[in-house]
């Protein structure tokens, strides 16, 4: 995965909620609208640990600039969260929720960050 089209789409079959492939459904627009929302918000958590700022996410199509672990291991997971929660789907939202928060603290970290907060770094 590398856009954030690629992440809405695995955020949506983990969710297991219907679309395109599975009886030629296609997703309701509204929930694309949710999830690239939600797409957005995550970006933005996990790239103050990745990169250690925001530059924001412009298109669902433009390719994510964070590490390939956060984006294939971590941000599909967030976004199911976020879209579960919009969904009023309590049960997905809550076992997301655990997922996205232990897979977050596994996320590569910003490298000077981590090295700032070292006692006797640099003195």
């Amino acid at each position: 995965m590398k856009t954030g089209k690629e992440v809405i789409e695995r955020a949506l079959c983990l969710l297991g909620y219907a679309g395109v492939g599975s009886a030629g459904e296609a997703w309701d627009p509204a929930l694309l609208k949710r999830a690239a929302a939600a797409v957005s918000q995550i970006y933005h958590d996990l790239s103050r640990l990745d990169k250690g700022g925001d530059t924001g996410l412009c298109s669902m199509d433009e390719e994510i600039k964070l590490s390939p672990e956060t984006v294939n291991d971590v941000m599909p997971y967030g976004v199911a969260m976020l879209v579960a929660q919009s969904e009023g789907d309590w049960d997905s939202q809550a076992l997301f929720s655990a997922i996205y928060s232990k897979k977050r603290c596994s996320a590569p970290r910003n490298k000077a960050r981590i090295a700032d907060v070292l006692p006797g770094g640099g003195q």
